[in-house]
């Protein structure tokens, strides 16, 4: 009796264990394969949209605005939570986030992290920079999205275009082949395919400059379009309103 008795407690506790374990690493999110980058582990963790850790961050202070930035992501207020956005250009931070993957375009460093990019800054800072062409790696920011052009698959996002292509590994890799809109195509007349009057962007190209036309404070890129800085519900946007 005593046996039977010691035999099922046993199993009691063995079950409850694994279940305080199972729902002790269950995490809200979405896991990516970060094969390559300086981190020991298998897959990335993207948070979800509204969801934070409840771990020590740092406040940044850009332009009129105050974000959180958290473990290699970008915060702002939103209701009774945060919402994770993109980064502007020219927002800095003294540490790269853990798992950053390192590369040089030409002679100039840069870093990659989450589908942000960095390039050292003066004061051992970190700077965030529009994704520089050249830049290859090995995995696609959140939220890029197919686009077809001539027949070829590119993936797109805020007017930069990645191409796909595999190593002899046999593993994917992702090559910025476009940005600011227009995609360089390899042939002595690069192909214009945006931005377009209207388009929207959640950050204006990297460089620009804030002019007042007409009374209208714009911004006009290196490549000569001029953007206005918009309201859409919640979001502050850029559209394109001319060249």
């Amino acid at each position: 009796m005593k046996t039977k008795h010691y035999t099922t407690a046993v199993v009691f506790l063995l079950t409850a264990f694994l279940l305080f374990s199972a729902d002790s690493f269950a995490q809200p999110g979405r896991y990516r394969n970060s094969r390559g980058y300086n981190r020991p582990h298998s897959a990335r963790y993207y948070p979800q949209r509204n969801y934070y850790y409840n771990q020590p961050y740092v406040s940044v202070r850009f332009g009129n605005n105050n974000y959180r930035y958290q473990r290699g992501y970008y915060y702002r207020p939103y209701g009774a939570s945060l919402r994770i956005v993109v980064p502007p250009f020219g927002i800095r931070i003294a540490t790269l986030p853990f798992g950053y993957r390192s590369f040089y375009v030409g002679p100039d460093p840069y870093y990659y992290y989450g589908g942000t990019y960095y390039r050292p800054y003066q004061g051992n800072q970190y700077e965030v920079v529009a994704p520089p062409l050249g830049a290859v790696v090995d995995e696609l920011p959140p939220g890029a999205k197919v686009a077809v052009i001539d027949g070829q698959k590119y993936y797109e996002l805020n007017g930069t275009y990645y191409q796909e292509e595999i190593t002899k590994d046999s593993d994917l890799q992702y090559t910025v082949v476009g940005t600011d809109g227009v995609l360089n195509t390899g042939s002595t007349t690069d192909e214009k395919v945006g931005p377009v009057v209207g388009d929207r962007f959640d950050a204006v190209p990297a460089d620009s400059k804030a002019v007042v036309i007409k009374g209208e404070k714009l911004y006009v890129s290196p490549a000569g379009l001029y953007y206005k800085e918009v309201i859409d519900g919640d979001k502050v946007l850029y559209e394109v309103v001319g060249k």
